[in-house]
């Protein structure tokens, strides 16, 4: 796996040649990806929420990528004179470059995103993390609310017996870690802190993959630094920044060998566990596949055997909480609660179709579109270029794997900032970026381009992601707000009536905050009933969501049956 300190030159007309093709076969591979979202759009191939997907394809990631494909089409030609080597000045202190993205992520939560868990995913965590913080696996729902326990927003909860518990579907180091830090006060520093160390490993991976090269090593923290989405995922509660971070301290350990390799397993277990079994999987399959590769078979024995323990450990994680909980599982059909990882790898597969290709197109396109902007050229460097060296195959193949694999199952992210299946996978296209800028400095970019790259990225294209993701996150942060400041124990929520607007039906798992938020699909009218013959009742209506309509307009539901409970409540409670 070692690629050695020594630079091993290729000949000039191999690179000068390659550049040249890739200077039009890259357009041409971004333009099909372009051309796939357009008909897709245009056709209307999906007729659900995935439609969200081709509503950021428009506004957020079109114009980004046809300016790439020109940027690619016409930058991407050999040149001659100096090389770029050493400008810009070498990053000497990298331990400043993580300091800084720890910070800019921990604003950026603070106050970009106005401190808000937008989705779901989100919200799990810091939900999980509160019961983690008393001591506990799960935690009980009061027995006056059990009869509406999906009124309370079961999703991402296992269904266990009657919902006497609140029992996550997520695998619970992500929420383990937030729930550590918040008993310091900081909790909100999980995802900051897992971008710092993702930064500080890649470094030193670089260092022990290119002793002595400190271009390298600038190379990859520009790469890492310079992605939108690893800086806007940073001040996310999403477990993708601790995938990241985990898979890069991995890499690094694998790479020391000797006892370190017990510390890889280590952090593979915890990776394997951050909220779901997959990624870190297809991130070291291709890695350790390499040791058999070269006879080492001891540590192939010993890779073995520990992965199938933490595949199996991990894999009856649910049942063995949902028992603790009091199970057994109850099976719900047509939901994102499947209980067992086969039952929901089936279901997932029921999806896959020609939407699958139209989705995959536009997300890859994202994912191009929210990284530094020289990425993509330099990493397809080093596969053109460089494919026989050690280091290129396996990390090129693990992204091929994560690609395949998000491909077949789970194609639709719903909200992300840039395409956040991926992300795991950026520290190795960094290193692949690497390898690219050693085959090709010579004659690609010019220092004219890798300055002009560097700052338009840095100046440009991030904060422009980072208004984006504060356009869209601020109408449901203040209408969250909204519903806080109502003057009533209880608030009914026409989920329906915006996208995503069960997300917005979010509360403690001790149920102590106030008003208590419930999805009226969820509610029957004998319920509200109730409900208002116990006290006032607060109706969150299309009205109250406006905000939320003029940024994503999406056909509302049905609201007869939200009109019905209202009514209900009129004739108790006038």
């Amino acid at each position: 796996m070692a690629a050695g300190g020594q630079q091993e030159t290729v000949e000039d007309g191999a690179v000068r040649g390659w550049v040249t093709r890739a200077g039009l076969t890259l357009p041409v591979a971004l333009g099909v990806l372009l051309a796939i979202g357009l008909i897709g759009n245009l056709l209307g191939p999906v007729n659900d929420r995935r439609q969200f997907s081709g509503f950021l394809f428009l506004r957020q990631d079109l114009l980004p990528a046809l300016a790439i494909i020109l940027m690619l089409r016409f930058t991407l030609k050999p040149v001659d004179g100096a090389p770029v080597r050493g400008r810009p000045g070498p990053i000497q202190r990298p331990w400043l470059v993580a300091l800084a993205l720890a910070l800019a992520c921990w604003a950026g939560h603070r106050w970009l995103l106005l401190g808000y868990d937008m989705t779901r995913d989100e919200q799990m965590a810091t939900f999980d993390a509160a019961i983690f913080a008393q001591g506990r696996l799960f935690w009980p729902v009061a027995p006056a609310w059990r009869n509406m326990a999906e009124a309370l927003n079961q999703f991402f909860i296992l269904p266990v017996a009657d919902r006497q518990n609140w029992v996550s579907a997520y695998l619970p180091v992500n929420a383990a870690t937030h729930a550590a830090l918040g008993l310091l006060g900081v909790g909100e520093l999980a995802s900051p802190l897992f971008t710092a160390i993702g930064a500080l490993a890649l470094w030193r991976i670089a260092e022990r993959l290119w002793p002595g090269d400190i271009m390298a090593r600038t190379v990859a923290l520009l790469l890492y630094a310079g992605s939108s989405q690893v800086v806007i995922q940073g001040m996310t509660a999403h477990a993708m920044a601790g995938h990241l971070a985990l898979n890069m301290v991995w890499l690094w350990l694998f790479l020391r060998g000797g006892w370190s390799h017990a510390g890889a397993i280590t952090v593979g277990f915890l990776a394997t566990g951050l909220h779901q079994p997959l990624f870190h999987p297809l991130f070291v399959f291709p890695i350790l596949l390499t040791l058999p590769l070269q006879r080492r078979w001891p540590l192939t024995l010993v890779y073995g055997a520990s992965y199938l323990a933490i595949g199996l450990f991990w894999l009856s994680w649910p049942g063995m909480i949902a028992t603790m909980a009091g199970g057994p599982l109850a099976s719900l059909s047509g939901t994102g609660d499947r209980i067992s990882y086969l039952d929901r790898v089936a279901f997932m597969l029921r999806d896959l179709g020609p939407v699958s290709l139209w989705l995959m197109a536009i997300n890859l396109l994202r994912f191009i579109v929210w990284q530094h902007l020289l990425l993509l050229p330099l990493a397809a460097a080093a596969i053109g270029l460089a494919w026989r060296r050690p280091l290129v195959r396996p990390l090129s193949a693990g992204v091929a794997l994560h690609i395949l694999c998000v491909g077949l199952l789970l194609a639709y992210q719903g909200h992300g900032w840039g395409y956040r299946y991926l992300h795991g996978v950026i520290g190795s296209l960094c290193l692949l970026g690497v390898e690219g800028w050693r085959m090709v400095y010579r004659h690609w970019p010019s220092s004219r381009l890798w300055a002009w790259g560097n700052a338009a990225t840095f100046l440009l294209v991030v904060p422009a992601h980072m208004a984006m993701a504060a356009w869209l996150t601020w109408p449901y942060a203040r209408t969250s707000g909204a519903i806080d400041a109502l003057d009533a124990p209880v608030a009914i929520v026409d989920d329906g009536a915006v996208a995503f607007g069960a997300d917005l039906v979010h509360n403690r798992p001790d149920l102590t905050n106030r008003p208590i938020r419930l999805l009226a699909g969820q509610l029957t009218v004998e319920q509200a009933r109730a409900l208002c013959l116990d006290g006032p009742v607060a109706f969150v209506d299309i009205g109250s969501m406006r905000s939320i309509r003029d940024r994503i307009d999406a056909e509302p539901g049905d609201e007869r049956h939200f009109h019905a409970l209202q009514a209900a409540c009129r004739k108790v409670r006038p």
